[in-house]
Parts: C-alpha cells; structure tokens; sequence
C-alpha cells in the first residue's frame, strides 16, 4: 500500500477543528501528485505520455456549510482567506485563492449545485520541482467539494477535465489534462499511458525490482511564465500546419516517425524543425519504453529518458544550466541507471531510477557536486507509484 499515516491523517483534522471549530462531520481527502516518467510536453502535439500519481500529494480537510461562503486556511502559507460563490471575480489581493475560485467557476459554469465549505490544505509536496503541486490542490478540491455535495458518482475522466479548467481558469495555463488525469486516475504500482487527445488509457504494471524512482528539486525557480510554455505550443502547432500542407493526412506532430527527420529537416526551419524533431523522436521512444517496461528492464528505461533530457534540452529548449548539470553528474554515478528533466522547464526538478543500495550514495555525491557547481542545494526525494484520488480514513 502507499504510504497510509495515521498520525499525520489525525494532526491535520485535529488543526482543521481547532481553526473551525468541532460541530458537523469533516472529512479527509487526498490527491497525489505527478510525475513524468517519459513524454514530457509531447501530449499537446498529440502524442501519448506514460506517467504515474506519486505517494506525496494535497491533504484537505473540508466541511460542507449551510450558505455559499467558502474558507479557507492554507498551511504553506499559514495563512486564511474567504470568499462567497455569489462573487467569484479574480481580483488582485488573491493569490493561491484564485485555484479555488477557479475550480468552484469551473464547477457552477457546468450547472453543479455546490455549496460553501470550510477546507483546511495541507501538502507535502515540494514546490516547483515538477510534480503538479498546483494540480494536485485542484484535484483534491475538486474531489472533495462533489464529494460533500452528493456528487461524488461522476467518472474520474470526467473530475479530471473539471479539475483541469478550473486550474486553466485563473491561475496557470501550463497545466495539461494529463496531470489531473493521472492524479484522478493513478494506480498504486503502475504507470499510466495515457493519450490526451483520444482520452484512451492503459495501466502497466511497473516492477523496478532493485532500483527505485527519486526526484530532484534543483532549487531554480522558474523564471519563465506561461508565455514559454505557449511559446512551445504555438511553435508546434505552426510546424504542423506547414507539414500538414505536405502531407494532408498527418493527424499530429506525433504521427511523424524518426525516418521522418529528413522530411522535418528540409519543410521546417530553426524553431519550428527544433521542435517537430523532439516531438517525434520522444513519441517513438514512448513506444519503446512501453516495451521495457513490459519486460521490466530499467536499464533500457533509464537510456530512453536519458535521451528524452538531451532533446528537451537541445531541441525543446526547455532546459536549464542548473538540470542539465544535476543529469551530467548524476548519470556518471554508480547505481544511477538514467535521468532526465520533468515538467515544462526553465527550473524544476528531474527524475531519476538508481539502485536501492546506492541511494545515501548517490544523494550524497550529488548534493556536494551541484552545490560545487551552482552554489544551490539538490533536494531528492524517493517517490512510488500510488493510488489516485481518495478519501483517507480518519483513526481516532
């Protein structure tokens, strides 16, 4: 099972009561968050992602009210805030409150009878290291305000597509369905393949034997705001046009093959061939990592996101100096079996599979390296396959 914490489980609830008071029924919810075991940033140019709900996520307490106030206190910030679903408005005081009112708009635009609520939030994911912190929230707001209003008997897909837009809303667009598919759909020892676009899934058994997954924050916080991100996807979408024009019947970037290079090469220029190169080059070894996963070999996992790094970061160009060194160093080190960037870039974190035994290690190795390096602390953090979205028993 993933990692169940009573103790934990019983504190939050505990401080939920002590800001809100005993009366009525609270309950526990969870979301995890993401990772991108390979296919970053492909599922937009049509292409199929493998990724997995992790065994760290969003925590809220919540407890239905009899009006259409909703607050809320945030234990990353320590700090509380209100607002009524009769004014749903961004305005410029709000900050992390517009994930909420965004997720209620999403919600009430698609004629759910939804009510206030008291929520407490807590998470004990890190920030930007590239585990969907933001969607993991929206998630497990969305689970649990459907939840409290007798909503609860909705597909996951469908929770998922709500969640999404309700992060779209007013906070961020570099979210992607995939992300709160996951979270919503995610199982406990598998990865999840997944295609954004067909909304077609399939769950593969993931068997890592002696070796395990972790994470690094790099400690670079991004610098780039949506505009990279939208950057990215204009670029595509303008380099499938033009090839469209020579081959009407391609259906995506991600119908290309790698014997399509020379085609890319010789109809695109600059960016745009930059772009439709990764593009597809990472769908075919997203195809051949369903292989090694299949036959559980992590070695030819590990060199296809290896690879998957150098074309974010030559061809995608989403990388930075900081991740880059992180997978230099790292895949030099004994017990690390591959390595690469995760998220949409420009700071972050990446993954990487190493040996069980060679963890403290390689832990060790790399933080005194990349502090050397870029005067900046490495955080790892060892993360497992787990279950989607749920309610968590309350132990008294």
């Amino acid at each position: 099972m993933a990692k169940i914490n009573p103790k934990l489980h019983l504190k939050i609830v505990e401080r939920f009561r002590e800001i809100f008071g005993h009366k009525g029924e609270a309950k526990l919810y969870f979301a995890p968050g993401k990772v991108t075991v390979i296919g970053e940033l492909i599922d937009y140019s049509g292409g199929n992602t493998i990724t997995a709900a992790i065994d760290r996520g969003t925590y809220i307490v919540a407890r239905k009210r009899p009006d259409s106030k909703v607050n809320i206190y945030a234990h990353s910030f320590k700090a509380r805030k209100s607002f009524s679903l009769d004014d749903l408005e961004k305005t410029k005081e709000d900050e992390w409150l517009v994930y909420f009112k965004g997720v209620y708009l999403s919600l009430i635009e698609k004629d759910y009878k939804v009510a206030g609520i008291d929520i407490y939030v807590y998470t004990d994911l890190p920030f930007n290291t590239s585990l969907a912190s933001s969607s993991s929230l929206c998630a497990c707001l969305t689970y649990a305000i459907l939840d409290l209003n007798g909503l609860s008997n909705i597909e996951p897909i469908e929770k998922a597509k709500l969640s999404y837009e309700g992060e779209k809303k007013f906070a961020s667009q570099k979210t992607s369905l995939t992300d709160h598919a996951t979270i919503f759909m995610g199982k406990e020892n598998q990865v999840f393949f997944f295609n954004m676009n067909s909304l077609e899934y399939e769950y593969l058994d993931f068997n890592l034997g002696e070796y395990c997954m972790a994470v690094i924050n790099s400690n670079k916080k991004r610098n780039s705001s949506d505009s990279e991100y939208n950057a990215r996807r204009r670029e595509c979408d303008n380099a499938f046009k033009k090839l469209k024009e020579k081959k009407p019947n391609l259906k995506s970037l991600c119908d290309l093959k790698p014997k399509d290079a020379e085609f890319i090469k010789s109809n695109l220029q600059n960016k745009e061939m930059r772009r439709a190169l990764y593009v597809s080059a990472e769908q075919d070894r997203v195809n051949q990592a369903v292989k090694a996963i299949k036959k559980g070999s992590v070695k030819d996992l590990g060199n296809l996101i290896l690879k998957t790094h150098d074309g974010l970061s030559k061809l995608y160009e989403v990388s930075t100096a900081e991740l880059d060194i992180l997978v230099e160093e790292a895949i030099n080190m004994d017990g690390v079996m591959g390595v690469c960037m995760i998220g949409t870039g420009f700071g972050g974190g990446v993954l990487m599979f190493l040996k069980k035994t060679e963890v403290e290690n390689v832990i060790e190795n790399l933080y005194s390296k990349y502090k050397e390096k870029t005067r900046r602390d490495a955080d790892v953090y060892i993360v497992k396959p787990s279950n989607g979205a749920r309610i968590l028993p309350i132990e008294e």
